[in-house]
């Protein structure tokens, strides 16, 4: 392994899903810091400028270096996806690594006899097919030694009543987390799946509609079921993100890694 460095992503190129905001947006900025290239993409063109903008006050280096690119994207559209990767690819050439980090929650907490369908078939869409979409490109783009990391939920281990939707799109993200490490292996591409408990991002602090038409908001409070008593930073999942894109994780592949603040199952009350 070479010796440590301040700059351990120095020239690698990393594609980031969901890099506008949140903790998309803090795996940025943390490998940016740390010397990669990164293509980022977002399905709104007005937080990537906004996010862009922001990078490049901290960074004003940023701004005369090609070290970031910016593509509006769906990645419930698979074509949409290839077109991106392919252009950073075009740009920089073969990808080091890849981190999934855009994710759809829905503000519906309702038990799985009232969940409207079509909600559960937009969340599929966008969590689970938007997931195998990037990886089947990122994997195809991707150099032989590289890494690849999605993003779980601790909801994968713990459950929660009124989440089914979100759930199952979550824990189908393990699954394909787990086969790719199998198909991967072969070029020693290692895939594994980060698992944050709650995070404080916009996704987080959003209201939360209960069939009664009542609503409510996640607090961080001595209630809160972890034993740190409160939300995830961004920056706090964008560092175990960046450790398992790192060569000096090169042992680590097919593993669920819950950045959760200690959270325990208590969570229900009947």
């Amino acid at each position: 392994m070479a010796p440590p460095t301040l700059t351990p992503f120095q020239d690698k190129v990393i594609a980031v899903t969901g890099g506008s905001r949140g903790a998309g947006l803090a795996v940025v900025r943390y490998l940016l810091q740390r010397g990669a290239k990164v293509s980022t993409c977002a399905t709104s063109a007005t937080n990537l400028a906004t996010a862009v903008a922001g990078l490049e006050e901290e960074m004003p280096e940023l701004a005369s270096k090609d070290r970031l690119m910016t593509t509006v994207v769906d990645i419930s559209q698979n074509a949409s996806v290839k077109t991106w990767i392919d252009a950073t690819v075009a740009r920089w050439g073969k990808l080091d690594g890849a981190a999934n980090v855009a994710a759809r929650m829905h503000s519906k907490v309702f038990p799985i006899e009232d969940f409207p369908l079509e909600d559960l078939q937009d969340m599929l869409q966008n969590n689970v097919v938007g997931s195998f979409n990037c990886m089947q490109h990122e994997l195809k783009a991707m150099k032989d030694g590289g890494s690849l990391v999605n993003v779980g939920s601790q909801v994968t281990k713990y459950a929660q009543p009124g989440m089914s939707a979100y759930i199952a799109s979550k824990m189908a993200i393990v699954g394909l987390t787990r086969a790719a490490a199998f198909e991967a292996i072969a070029r020693k591409i290692r895939v594994n799946i980060v698992c944050p408990g709650a995070t404080d991002t916009d996704m987080v602090r959003q209201p939360l509609i209960l069939p009664s038409g009542e609503s409510f908001t996640c607090t961080e409070d001595a209630n809160f079921p972890a034993l740190m008593k409160r939300f995830a930073k961004p920056e706090e999942v964008a560092a175990p993100i960046a450790f398992l894109l790192s060569d000096e994780s090169a042992y680590v592949t097919k593993q669920e890694w819950y950045v959760d603040g200690g959270f325990y199952d208590n969570s229900y009350v009947g």
